[in-house]
């Protein structure tokens, strides 16, 4: 039983969407033989509707999945929260079936308790975040057993984000491009791009992001667009650019990542805030970022994952809130569109090597079924 936090409806039940990526929930589904728990059966329940009023979606989402619990062989979660909550029932109530969650933000220090006090982890059977720091948080601080933590590289339809499929976005000088809305760090971007030959294109839309965009309201610069371009328009914007710039708020979650994909994927070189987290996707030419905090800039996923061909340089790394770093990067691209566009090829070949839907998937179902043979192994 796959927990969804949308309405699967939308979703069109095929393998092959060309005029949308495909849905990582749906392959994982017909890869599983599963059926979904979503927003339809959170709204079809009185106790669904009542537990999303008085406590939100997440708890809405695990109560109604716990109510069909007879019917579950296991539990899939595409993030901790309801798996948090899901884990704490059937903990509650004495039952056992396995659960397996891709983490988000799992360390979140709003959720410590959860791990430290009760212990809800002795009810998952894998936990999956996304981000390697995460893992390690919650092994090293907040006492999960290594042996049920698991790191999952994140991974996208690298068939539909792709160049060929694009028709390059045209504009009146070269341009950057900036998407997502998830702890981004737009005002940074637009200092560091103040007086440079190049214009800024920030597409601040998500799927399902809830922050809002830092910049609504100011009145922008000449040279910076902002926009909320559909699945289609931006990825013609992705191809016309010079380079993809991902700046973040520092975190110790992988923010961006979806945006990092996608730009490897149109073989664009990206540019990425070094915050805690995100040092896991974008590997430097530089072995040790140059300011700010001493942290890594080779992608950790690349060396575990990856062949020799997926350690070359797929991106820059930057500090995050510096300005003149970033201004320095994206003069460095302006000038050097070879060697730019050299690190965008190696970009593509890394991520249809480690990063594609279909392995984001199998890695999930491998957990599940790992679940499944524990749960046999302990009956």
């Amino acid at each position: 039983m796959i927990i969804v936090r949308g309405d699967t409806r939308a979703v069109p039940d095929t393998t092959r969407a060309e005029d949308r990526p495909r849905s990582d929930y749906t392959l994982l589904r017909k890869e599983l033989g599963a059926r979904f728990v979503d927003l339809n059966d959170v709204q079809a329940s009185r106790l669904g509707r009542l537990t999303r009023a008085v406590c939100g979606t997440y708890a809405a989402l695990a109560v109604t999945a716990f109510r069909q619990r007879g019917t579950a062989t296991a539990f899939v979660s595409n993030s901790e929260n309801e798996a948090i909550i899901l884990a704490l029932l059937l903990k509650l109530t004495r039952r056992s079936l396995p659960i397996v969650a891709v983490g988000q933000f799992p360390a979140k220090p709003q959720k410590w308790a959860a791990w430290r006090i009760a212990r809800v982890h002795t009810h998952i059977h894998r936990l999956m975040p996304l981000g390697s720091v995460q893992a390690e948080h919650l092994v090293n601080d907040l006492g999960v057993p290594a042996s049920k933590v698991e790191v999952l590289p994140y991974g996208i339809d690298t068939e539909y984000w792709q160049m060929e499929k694009a028709t390059p976005r045209q504009m009146d000088r070269p341009y950057v491009i900036a998407a997502g809305l998830q702890h981004r760090d737009y005002r940074t971007l637009v200092r560091a791009a103040d007086g440079l030959d190049l214009e800024v294109l920030i597409a601040a839309a998500s799927p399902w992001s809830k922050s809002a965009n830092q910049l609504d309201g100011e009145e922008q610069p000449p040279g910076i667009t902002v926009e909320s371009p559909s699945l289609g328009e931006l990825r013609d914007a992705y191809a016309g650019a010079v380079a993809v710039v991902v700046p973040v708020v520092e975190t110790s979650f992988p923010a961006g990542t979806t945006s990092i994909l996608e730009a490897m994927a149109m073989s664009k070189p990206v540019i990425v805030s070094r915050s805690e987290g995100a040092g896991d996707y974008v590997t430097d030419r530089r072995r040790i970022l140059r300011r700010g905090p001493m942290r890594s800039t080779s992608a950790t996923y690349a060396a575990r994952f990856g062949s020799a061909t997926a350690q070359g340089q797929t991106g820059l790394h930057v500090p995050v809130g510096d300005a003149g770093e970033l201004r320095s990067v994206l003069q460095w691209v302006a000038d050097h569109p070879e060697e730019a566009a050299a690190v965008g090829q190696r970009g593509r070949a890394t991520v249809t090597e480690i990063y594609r839907v279909e392995d984001y998937v199998g890695r999930i179902a491998a957990a599940v079924r790992s679940g499944f043979a524990e749960e046999k192994h302990g009956s």
